[in-house]
């Protein structure tokens, strides 16, 4: 069950997800094809952000149920390729890092230090950033406009969106693809929305269902990614621990 709970974290903050089960979902609305394409240009020049999260897993197995709180934030300076990310879960913080093309992943008590892993150079830099991935994901999938909300007594656009298994593997790295092994039916069901500034159409906040199983469990999960401060100065130090001897094929115990 540890392995289940650990796939989905990995799926919700490195690249974000939703799928539609069943027939095909129906053809893109054109007014929300139009609010991406405007969301992604506006993505695109913005070289620093930062998000805050929060996340809940339930996975149960059987009799066994275990929940997950994880809340955290983080901050992205696109131009110096450098990403930092602080998570807090079950008593425990934990700092990551992406400084490049070099992904190091904080590890839990009580073995501490780093594990590393490179980032792919297939695609854009950026595209290994939590708000970035979003958009991506919006970009590849179907898409529907529905309607204005409020948030936090702002005005918004609300868009939803309807990708595939195959587009969400699109926009994980390779391990992660492996992990999740979305092709054999682990993912059954999620959902993704995504909030539009109307004013600079880039996004405010996006907000992720999504329900796996593997070998007779399940989990479902739900994060909030809230994103703010585009543009502000954003200076990331990476410490020069993180580098020292890091593990090579993932945090021990992890698997």
């Amino acid at each position: 069950m540890r392995r289940l709970v650990l796939a989905v974290c990995f799926v919700f903050l490195l690249a974000g997800c939703g799928t539609f089960l069943g027939n095909s979902p129906p053809p893109s609305d054109e007014r929300a094809v139009a609010a991406v394409e405007e969301a992604n240009s506006s993505v695109a020049a913005v070289e620093t952000y930062r998000f805050d999260m929060d996340m809940h897993v339930v996975a149960s197995d059987g009799e066994q149920t275990r929940t997950v709180r994880v809340d955290g934030e983080g901050a992205v300076n696109t131009s110096a390729k450098r990403m930092q990310m602080t998570t807090r879960t079950q008593g425990q913080t934990v700092d990551s890092y992406v400084d490049g093309y070099r992904a190091y992943q904080g590890c839990q008590d009580p073995w501490g230090g780093y594990a590393v892993e490179n980032v792919s150079r297939a695609e854009p830099w950026a595209t290994a950033t939590p708000l970035h991935r979003q958009v991506l994901l919006f970009d590849r999938s179907n898409v529907y406009l529905r309607g204005n909300e409020t948030l936090a007594g702002n005005r918004t656009v609300l868009v939803t969106a309807s990708p595939s298994a195959e587009i969400i593997e699109s926009v994980m790295d390779r391990r992660q693809a492996a992990d999740m092994d979305l092709n054999r039916g682990s993912l059954e069901n999620a959902t993704a929305r995504l909030w539009l500034d109307p004013e600079t159409n880039r996004p405010v906040q996006s907000e992720l269902t999504i329900k796996i199983s593997q070998r007779g469990a399940t989990a479902t999960a739900t994060i909030t990614l809230q994103y703010s401060e585009y543009g502000e100065p954003t200076a990331i130090s990476i410490p020069p621990d993180v580098s020292d001897d890091p593990y090579e094929l993932g945090c021990p115990g992890a698997g």
